[in-house]
């Protein structure tokens, strides 16, 4: 539908004498800088004269970014005939290109650019995010919960150590407010949590996150794990990837992100957050990325996989979930344009479960997405919760580090995008909570 409403757009545009003052369309002037390229994942400028007011149309592939640095979803910007500069967001999609229609009066300039690859870290990359992933598995192994306080898990001082030494990375991240929680009713639900205020809805937060904690000593099915690489530090890899995006720009609403302690002793630390939300704020969606180690685009190798990524919306209303769920499918198939097969299938659905910590949310009546990608039936069956679930594995299931970072790009670009979706709405979306201003 959007496709078709470009289309048309641009038709309308080139007759655009027929509507307007003729006089004024027959003095319109319009230049721009000529440009044929555009590097993935970056912010670029784009530089237009016009001695009138001038519109830009975009096709799926990119975000405007508007005055205050935040990313905008629309089709359409515009502006007053004294800015001379746009900036777009150009998203790290399978797209070979992406194209803007710059509109003055009578003037018209399509702009088609190649998409090419980019040297530099990206606003959210999954060279960085592997980056991570080594550095957790290496330096702060486990990260068991300290509520598990027997002998074998060491009271949680690992763990402890971990979430202190994520609050000083975290730090540098651009967020307004870090914390390690010490709440005083339940004082071992240690979550690591990152607040950026939003300019608009302050009282409204956006939630992303995954479990901190691994399975401990003697944890069934497999006796517990040191890595934890697929569960969750896979999911803690991804919502520090997007902690570091989320945290150095502005956003309509309040962005939160949060690695949860306790998750394997019951969702602990996310009910725990949850329950001690401040008078007056709400969560207006959370999302929640539990053992996605391996998706589109890694082929699995012999023996291994299918690789599906799922993605499950849940905690709002009939016709808000119709939205979530056009938002997934929006992003999937026609802004990142993923290419996924039967081997590393990407779905959707409104489903609701308790296996991991969005259920701590849309219990309560927020609106959730879930993503999840267990690697494979079988070899997930041999790794969960055992000693297996290691980052070597990882790698060998990925068939390289390299795979095994393209498997995080998908999920960081995916929830990027929902996320500035999200962030666009109003009151109009929310989840069940929401009973019209009460």
């Amino acid at each position: 539908m959007r496709a078709i409403m470009l289309t048309l757009l641009i038709f309308l545009a080139s007759f655009s004498g027929c509507f307007g003052d003729p006089s004024e369309d027959a003095g319109a002037k319009l230049s721009i800088d000529p440009i044929e390229q555009a590097v993935r994942g970056q912010i670029m400028s784009i530089h237009v004269e016009s001695n009138m007011e001038w519109t830009v149309n975009r096709t799926a592939g990119l975000f405007f970014v508007d005055d205050d640095g935040i990313f905008r979803d629309n089709l359409e910007m515009t502006f007053t005939s004294d800015v001379e500069d746009f900036e777009i967001l150009v998203l790290d999609s399978e797209r070979t290109d992406v194209e803007l229609i710059v509109t003055a009066g009578n003037q018209v300039e399509n702009i088609t650019m190649q998409l090419i690859d980019s040297d530099e870290m990206m606003l959210v990359d999954g060279r960085r995010a592997f980056d991570t992933i080594d550095m957790l598995t290496t330096d702060h192994n486990n990260r068991w919960c300290a509520s598990a306080d027997t002998a074998l898990t060491g009271n949680g001082a690992n763990y402890e150590a971990a979430a202190e030494a994520m609050k000083s990375i975290w730090d540098d991240y651009g967020f307004d407010f870090v914390e390690v929680t010490r709440y005083d009713d339940d004082p071992d639900q240690l979550n690591v949590v990152g607040y950026k205020y939003g300019n608009v809805y302050p009282d409204q937060y956006i939630v992303i996150g995954g479990h901190f904690d691994v399975a401990y000593a003697a944890t069934p099915p497999g006796g517990g794990t040191s890595e934890g690489a697929n569960d969750d530090t896979s999911g803690s890899t991804v919502s520090m990837e997007l902690a570091q995006a989320l945290g150095s720009r502005e956003w309509d609403h309040t962005v939160v992100a949060g690695l949860w302690a306790c998750e394997e002793e019951g969702l602990l630390g996310s009910d725990a957050f949850v329950a001690h939300l401040p008078e007056g704020k709400s969560v207006k969606a959370y999302m929640n990325f539990d053992m996605v180690s391996l998706n589109y685009p890694i082929i699995p190798p012999p023996g291994y996989g299918p690789y599906d990524l799922s993605i499950a919306t849940a905690g709002a209303s009939d016709d808000n979930l119709s939205i979530m769920l056009e938002w997934v499918r929006l992003v999937v198939e026609d802004e990142m344009n993923f290419h996924d097969v039967a081997s590393n299938d990407i779905y959707w659905q409104a489903a609701e479960s308790c296996a991991s910590d969005h259920c701590s949310f849309f219990s309560s009546g927020y609106a959730t997405f879930n993503f999840f990608s267990a690697g494979g039936d079988a070899s997930f069956w041999q790794e969960w919760h055992s000693g297996t679930d290691n980052l070597d594995f990882m790698v060998t299931k990925a068939g390289g580090s390299d795979n095994l970072g393209d498997g995080f790009n998908t999920l960081v670009w995916t929830a990027l995008s929902l996320f500035v979706h999200v962030d666009n709405t109003d009151d109009s979306f929310q989840g069940r909570w929401y009973t019209g201003g009460e």
